[in-house]
C-alpha cells in the first residue's frame, strides 16, 4: 500500500514537472515577444504567465526537484527553464530602471553551468537564445545588444568552467568533500557504537541549545579512538589466525542493516555495504547461538562483505557478548555486531581459534562500553562546566541587583525559561522584586500578600508548588488580578537561608510540557538555595552601603558621601558649562534647645528639619547632614534666583513648624548661606568656604534669613 501511495506521488510529480516545463516554454516565447518590455501590451497576461512561473519554480524547489535536469527525461530540465525564464522576465522588465540587474542573468548562466551537466542545458540555453533572438527580431533590441548579451553569457559560463578545473579549485573542494565524508562518517559511527544514545542525567537538565559542545560533533575523538582500537585488533587477529580477512559488522540503530565498521583484510574483492540483516553467516546468529563456524563453507552461509565467494574455505562468526552491551531484539532475534573471519583453507576451527575469537569479540565489545562511558564523561563535564559557569556567575554578584540578574542568568542556563521572577518576602507579604517574560511590567515592584497565589503558600509551607510542575489553564500565581497563562510547566521554589527562614520565592513557567523532572528540580532547587544565601548577602551588602553612606540620625547622606556627590556634580556641570547652588543650613539657637530640653528632643528636631529639606529637593539634588545641626544642599542647575527661591522656601517651612514639650511649644529657625557656581567660585573648597561665610552673615544679621554671597 505504501507502495502505490508512493507511485501515485511520483506520478502526480511527473505530470506536474510537465506542466511546469510548458509554462517555462510559454514564459520563453512571451519574453522573446516583448510582453516583458516596457509599456507592452497585455499586461494582465504577462503577469498572470509571470506568477505561474514564479509558482511552479517555487514549488519545484520545495518539492527538492531541482536536481531533475540531470535526469534523460526531456521533461527533466523544468527546474533550470523556470529559472532562466522567471530571471529574464526580472531583467527585462526592470532592466531599463535598474540597470545593474544585467549581472543577474549573467551570473545565472555561469551557475548553471557549473551546476549541471550539459546534456541538461541544453533546454534552458536554447530558451536563452530564443529570448535573445526573439528581442532582436521583433526590434526592441539592436544586434549590437544581442551580441553583447550572448558574449556575456557565454563569458560567464566558460569562465567559471574553467575555474572550476583549475588544480587550485579542485584540491580545495577535494578537501571540503573529504572533511565533509570524515564527519559524516564520523557521525554514523557515533550513532551506531550508540556514543550519545543515552546522555547522563545532568545532561537532560540543560536546554539543548546551550549544551557547550555538540554531543554528536565532540564525539569524532572517541570514534576515531574506538576505530584505531578496532583496526589494529582486527589486524593483530588476522595475523594470529592466519586468515584473509577478519570483518566487524555493526548494525544500525534501527537494526534494519549492517555496515562494514572496520576490516582487515589481504583481499580486494570487497563489498563496501552495507548489508540486509541476516544475509549470509549473520543469519545464524540471529537466533540463540553465539558462534557459528564453518568448513568447507557454504554459498547460502555466506561473508556478505566478498563480491564473490569463490575463495573462501572456511568461515568463522561470532556475536559481540550480550553480557557488556545490552543489543536490540526484535521477535526473538538477537541483532548484535558480529566478527567475522575467514580463510581459503578447508580444515576444521580448532577449539583454541574459537577461544581466541570469543576473546576478541569481547575485547570489542569492552571497548565500545569504554568509548560509551568516556564520551558520557566528556558530556557530563561539559554540563557540569556550563553549570559552575552560571554559579560562577552568581556567586561573583554583590549587591541586591546584581544578584536578581545573576539569578536569571543562572535559571536559564538550566532551563529554556518562558518567564522568571524573584518575590522577596516583606511583613506580612512579599514584593515582586525581578520579573522577565509576558505580563512582567505589570507585576514588577507589585506587593501581594500570602493569602492569595501560589507564591503566598510557598512562603507559608515553605514547600516548592505546584505538584510535579505542571499547570493547566490560566494560574493565579501571585494575585487574583494577575494570572499566568499559556504555561504548562510551573514551578514556585521558596528560597530559604540555612537555617530555614524563608525571604522569598523564585517562580519558573515554561510553555512547554512536562520540562521540570525529578532531575531537572533538584538542580533548581541547589540553585534557589544559593540564591536565597545570595539575596541575604546582597541585602545585607546594600545595608553596609547605606550605613557607609546615609547618617543614621536624620537619613540623609552624611558628609563624606556629600563630599564625593558635590565633587560629581561640579564636573558635570563644569563639561556642560552649567550652573548650581550650594546652601549651607544651621539652626539657630540649637544648643539652648538640647539645654533645655534635652538630646532626644534635639534629636527629634533634627529628624523633622531633614525631613522638610528631604522633602524640599528632587533627585537629581543633594542634601545632606553637614555636621551636627548643619545641613548642606546641592542644587544641581540651580542659578542665583533659584538658589535664593529654594533657600526662602525652606526657611519658611521651618519658621512654621512647631515641637511640642512638656514645657509647651518650641518653635525653631534656620539661617542660610548661599553661593553659587560658577559666580562665587569655581572648586568645590572655595564654594563650601564662601557658602559658610554667607551663612555666618545671616546668623550675624539677625538669623532666621537666606543671605548670598558678597565679596566684601
Amino acid at each position: 500500500m505504501a507502495r502505490n501511495r508512493h507511485r501515485a506521488k511520483r506520478r502526480t510529480s511527473d505530470v506536474l514537472r510537465r506542466v511546469a516545463f510548458v509554462v517555462g516554454l510559454l514564459g520563453a516565447g512571451a519574453v522573446a515577444a516583448g510582453l516583458y518590455e516596457p509599456g507592452g501590451r497585455l499586461a494582465v497576461l504577462a503577469l498572470s504567465l509571470a506568477g505561474l512561473v514564479l509558482l511552479f519554480a517555487l514549488f519545484l524547489m520545495w518539492q527538492g526537484e531541482g536536481d531533475y535536469p540531470a535526469e534523460a527525461s526531456f521533461f527533466g530540465p523544468a527546474g533550470p527553464l523556470l529559472w532562466v525564464v522567471g530571471v529574464w522576465i526580472s531583467f527585462r522588465y526592470f532592466g531599463e530602471v535598474v540597470p545593474q540587474m544585467f549581472l543577474i542573468p549573467v551570473g545565472l548562466i555561469g551557475w548553471l553551468a557549473i551546476s549541471f551537466p550539459m546534456q541538461a542545458l541544453l533546454v534552458p540555453v536554447l530558451a536563452v537564445l530564443v529570448m535573445e533572438a526573439g528581442l532582436w527580431g521583433f526590434g526592441f533590441q539592436e544586434a549590437a545588444g544581442l551580441a553583447g548579451n550572448l558574449a556575456a553569457y557565454a563569458a560567464a559560463g566558460f569562465g567559471l568552467t574553467v575555474f572550476m578545473s583549475s588544480k587550485a579549485y579542485r584540491s580545495r573542494m577535494r578537501r571540503v568533500v573529504l572533511r565533509e565524508k570524515r564527519d559524516t562518517d564520523s557521525r554514523q559511527c557515533a550513532r551506531d557504537l550508540g556514543l550519545f544514545a543515552e546522555l547522563p542525567d545532568i545532561l537532560s537538565v540543560l536546554p539543548d541549545c546551550d549544551l557547550i559542545e555538540d554531543p554528536e560533533a565532540g564525539s569524532r575523538p572517541a570514534v576515531e579512538t574506538i576505530t584505531a582500537a578496532f583496526n589494529l585488533q582486527l589486524e593483530l587477529i588476522r595475523q594470529t589466525m592466519a586468515l584473509t580477512t577478519v570483518a566487524l559488522l555493526w548494525p544500525d540503530p534501527k537494526g534494519d542493516e549492517y555496515r562494514l565498521r572496520s576490516i582487515a583484510t589481504t583481499s580486494k574483492d570487497l563489498a563496501p555495504g552495507p548489508f540486509a540483516v541476516g544475509a549470509g553467516i549473520t543469519g545464524a546468529l540471529l537466533g540463540a547461538e553465539a558462534m557459528v563456524s564453518l568448513a568447507p563453507a557454504t554459498a547460502s552461509l555466506g561473508v556478505p562483505y566478498y563480491l564473490k565467494q569463490s575463495e573462501v574455505g572456511g568461515i568463522i562468526a561470532v556475536r559481540l557478548p550480550d553480557e557488556v552491551e545490552e543489543w536490540l531484539g526484535f521477535d526473538d532475534k538477537k541483532i548484535a555486531p558480529v566478527l567475522c573471519g575467514d580463510r581459503p583453507g578447508q580444515q576444521p576451527w580448532t577449539e583454541a581459534e574459537k577461544t581466541v575469537m570469543s576473546l576478541a569479540a569481547r575485547k570489542l565489545a569492552l571497548e565500545v562500553h569504554m568509548g560509551r562511558r568516556f564520551q558520557a564523561m566528556a558530556h557530563e563535564r561539559s554540563a557540569i562546566q556550563r553549570v559552575c559557569l552560571a554559579m560562577r556567575e552568581l556567586n561573583g554578584a554583590l549587591g541586591l541587583a546584581q544578584v536578581l540578574e545573576a539569578t536569571s542568568k543562572a535559571v536559564r542556563t538550566l532551563v529554556s525559561a518562558d518567564f522568571i521572577s524573584i518575590s522577596l518576602a516583606s511583613g506580612g507579604g512579599h514584593r515582586v522584586a525581578l520579573a522577565e517574560g509576558e505580563g512582567s511590567e505589570q507585576l514588577m515592584g507589585r506587593e501581594f500578600t500570602r493569602e492569595e497565589g501560589l507564591v503566598g503558600q510557598v512562603l507559608k509551607i515553605n514547600h516548592p508548588l505546584p505538584a510535579k510542575g505542571q499547570c493547566h489553564g490560566p494560574t493565579q500565581v501571585f494575585g487574583h488580578a494577575h494570572l499566568l497563562a499559556g504555561y504548562n510547566s510551573l514551578l514556585v521554589l521558596p528560597l530559604q537561608k540555612e537555617k530555614g527562614e524563608v525571604i522569598g520565592a523564585l517562580t519558573v513557567a515554561v510553555k512547554a510540557e512536562a520540562v521540570f523532572t525529578r532531575a531537572r528540580q533538584e538542580i533548581l532547587e541547589l540553585i534557589a538555595a544559593q540564591v536565597a544565601v545570595k539575596i541575604d548577602l546582597g541585602q545585607a551588602h546594600e545595608e553596609i552601603n547605606r550605613l557607609a553612606t546615609i547618617d543614621g540620625l536624620t537619613g540623609l547622606i552624611n558628609h563624606r558621601t556629600f563630599q564625593h556627590g558635590f565633587e560629581v556634580m561640579l564636573a558635570r556641570e563644569a563639561r556642560r558649562e552649567g550652573e548650581l547652588s550650594l546652601l549651607l543650613c544651621d539652626i539657630d539657637h540649637f544648643k539652648k534647645v538640647n539645654d533645655c530640653y534635652g538630646h532626644p528632643f534635639g534629636d527629634k528636631v533634627l529628624r523633622e528639619v531633614a525631613g522638610i529639606l528631604r522633602k524640599a529637593v528632587r533627585s537629581v539634588d543633594l542634601a545632606a547632614r553637614y555636621g551636627g545641626e548643619e545641613f548642606a544642599l546641592v542644587l544641581e542647575g540651580a542659578d542665583e534666583r533659584g538658589g535664593l527661591q529654594m533657600a526662602e522656601r525652606i526657611r519658611q517651612e521651618i519658621e512654621k513648624m512647631v515641637f511640642h514639650n512638656e514645657n509647651g511649644p518650641v518653635r525653631i529657625t534656620l539661617s542660610l548661606g548661599l553661593a553659587v557656581y560658577p559666580d562665587h567660585g569655581a572648586d568645590k573648597g572655595q564654594l563650601i568656604s564662601r557658602a559658610d561665610q554667607a551663612m555666618y552673615r545671616a546668623k550675624d544679621q539677625g538669623r532666621n534669613r537666606v543671605v548670598l554671597w558678597r565679596k566684601e
